[in-house]
């Protein structure tokens, strides 16, 4: 896939996160023969994602999107390090109850990053804190079509905001990191 500009999703397909967009836009771009879609998960969303999308249904016959399952945990840096950018999701109405953790991986893996949801969220402040990709809404495949259109497009500034994403994973975000704040926050109950 080296010729490919590959988007990727690689997480949980549950009912928190807006993937038909998702579908939308690869119906959208279906003309630019390079963008393929390569969406690695399983669980709720993922039977009715692959018939909608799947080559031979009447509505679509999506050829750019690629369903794959979970990978092996030894496996997992290389399905995250393929995509040139990562898809991560939120339902709106789900913003500050939950965060999706895939924000982090695809940031470690220094890719630049989509994100599908609130704007005015926590991973979409993140994002531009971070310059390390776009924010779309939820609801808005042309827009998200256009995104994917503008990164693929310009080489060097999907570099960049890969290179800013892993930055920001170093800089606020590894695992000694967490594990500091989770320390100060058990210190702070216990005191």
């Amino acid at each position: 896939m080296k010729d490919r500009f590959i988007v990727g999703y690689s997480g949980n397909l549950g009912r928190a996160h807006e993937l038909g967009i998702v579908l939308d836009a690869a119906d959208r771009l279906r003309y630019r023969l390079e963008i393929v879609f390569l969406i690695i998960g399983e669980v709720n969303q993922k039977e009715n994602l692959q018939a909608e999308g799947a080559v031979g249904n009447h509505d679509r016959g999506l050829a750019n999107v690629l369903f794959k399952p979970y990978q092996p945990k030894e496996q997992l840096k290389y399905s995250l390090t393929l995509p040139d950018v990562h898809l991560v999701s939120l339902k709106p109405e789900l913003e500050g109850l939950i965060v999706p953790s895939k924000f982090y991986s695809s940031i470690a893996a220094g890719r630049a990053v989509i994100f599908i949801g609130d704007a005015d969220g926590e991973i979409a402040r993140d994002v531009a804190r971070g310059a390390c990709g776009v924010t779309v809404s939820a609801d808005d495949a042309v827009a998200l079509a256009d995104a994917i259109e503008r990164i693929c497009d310009d080489a060097p500034a999907c570099a960049r905001m890969g290179a800013n994403a892993r930055a920001m994973f170093e800089a606020e975000f590894t695992q000694a990191i967490a594990m500091g704040k989770w320390r100060a926050v058990l210190a702070e109950v216990q005191a």
